[in-house]
């Protein structure tokens, strides 16, 4: 296909993932992407969304866009639905975009359709936080009502613990949010903004991912993921791909996502939604909903069912109906390794560029995302606030024993190092409130 023919695609804050993912995507597809902005989502403060958006759509009627699409959470993925209203391109409803981001309006908005799949939850406001949460029961869950990357969700169990965690999230709900502030303000019609924080019930079980989209009112399910975490942490250890849950379980939990998305009317988009199932009660939990595709999971989800969601999500952004299924998946099982430390560190190595050839060599599909750097701290880097994650690897095979064994090969290639780091900040969050301080 000539340049002319191909659909220019305005590609929204690329990040690392869509840099690995949208070279192998373009060498068949008949894209043209034109990247727009940058990753900012560390530091989100920083970014003026509606100005974005202005030179965005600007840009997007200067070359004849003919989609736009965004992986990024934040704020990628709330500036790109407006940008597409805009340029009128294929798009999700931006109301809907921003419902999900709200995790208090969503929760209400999950309650109206299936409150069985929905914890007990109270909105805190920071500033009256001792007032607010006069009629919770301890232990809760708490987390910002816009965040990401678990960032400041944690279980407290007790009023002073709350409150600690409150007057640490003061930055995090002033400064992060601001964004999201600016879209809830011009493109939405809730009366609360992002400063303020979620309690929930606790809820546990096995947590999995249904990923999927909407076109035109038609809803497909691309995949349902399991999610491992380390032991005694909510921290993620891999996903596994396809899960291994019943299939009637998965089922009733697909069926609930897009029951949830036709409900507020999300359309033309990627979206994923967390879940628990609790197999000593048969229930299912919603833990979130996010509305956009997970860059993480687009190469398990090929190597499985034979297409990168990548593809799924620029036919969508284009206006085309999305291939979910190729004919010749190269793999029955996939598996997105997540590797991390539990205490800081110093980078004392990572993998020589040698090295790093010599993998990809024998392991040629696999997906390999280095998160440190040398001689830096762990700590330097976007962390979760409760551990250090410093690489991610993707890998295929045709059975779960088959998928263990070529992992334990190919962390034989990868030599990561670390040493003491005494007089590191103990978190992301902390050194982060001490440079602004």
């Amino acid at each position: 296909m000539t340049e002319a023919a191909a659909k220019a695609i305005l590609f929204v804050c690329p990040t690392r993932w869509d840099e690995a993912e949208l070279p192998r995507v373009m060498a068949t597809g008949p894209y043209r992407i034109v990247p727009f902005g940058t990753d900012v989502s560390e530091h989100p403060e920083r970014f003026d969304a509606l100005d974005f958006i202005e030179r965005a759509v600007a840009a997007g009627k200067a070359m004849a866009i003919d989609g736009v699409m965004a992986s990024d959470d934040y704020p990628g993925s709330i500036v790109a639905p407006v940008i597409a209203r805009r340029l009128d391109v294929c798009g999700p409803d931006p109301q809907s975009v921003l419902l999900c981001h709200h995790k208090y309006y969503s929760r209400i908005a999950q309650r109206a359709i299936s409150p069985e799949a929905v914890p007990s939850f109270a909105l805190l406001d920071p500033e009256t936080v001792r007032k607010s949460a006069a009629a919770l029961r301890f232990p809760v869950f708490v987390k910002p009502v816009k965040s990401f990357f678990s960032l400041l969700a944690q279980e407290v169990g007790s009023l002073e613990e709350l409150v600690a965690l409150a007057h640490q999230a003061d930055h995090h709900l002033r400064e992060f949010v601001k964004p999201f502030n600016q879209l809830l303000k011009r493109y939405g019609s809730f009366p609360l903004d992002g400063g303020y924080l979620l309690a929930e019930q606790p809820i546990r079980g096995r947590q999995i991912t249904v990923e999927g989209c909407m076109f035109r009112g038609e809803g497909s399910i691309i995949g349902v993921t399991d999610s491992i975490m380390y032991s005694g942490t909510i921290c993620f250890r891999r996903f596994d791909y396809p899960s291994s849950l019943q299939s009637d379980v998965q089922k009733r939990m697909c069926d609930l996502a897009l029951r949830f998305m036709r409900s507020i009317r999300f359309d033309n988009g990627l979206f994923n939604v967390e879940m628990f199932y609790d197999a000593k009660g048969d229930a299912i939990h919603i833990i979130e909903v996010n509305p956009r595709m997970c860059p993480q999971f687009a190469d398990l989800m090929e190597k499985v069912n034979g297409v990168n969601t990548y593809e799924v999500a620029l036919s969508i952004a284009s206006g085309v109906r999305p291939t979910i299924h190729g004919p010749s998946p190269q793999y029955r099982v996939a598996t997105s390794f997540v590797l991390r430390l539990f205490e800081d560190k110093i980078v004392a190595r990572v993998p020589s560029q040698v090295e790093l050839a010599v993998f990809q060599a024998r392991f040629p599909d696999a997906r390999l995302k280095v998160m440190c750097r040398e001689n830096q701290h762990l700590s330097d880097e976007l962390q979760d606030g409760k551990s250090y994650r410093y690489a991610v690897l993707n890998l295929g095979g045709q059975s779960a024993r088959d998928l263990a064994d070529r992992y334990a090969e190919a962390m034989r290639y990868l030599r990561f190092e670390f040493a003491s780091a005494r007089n590191s900040l103990p978190t992301q969050i902390a050194r982060r409130r001490a440079e602004q301080s």
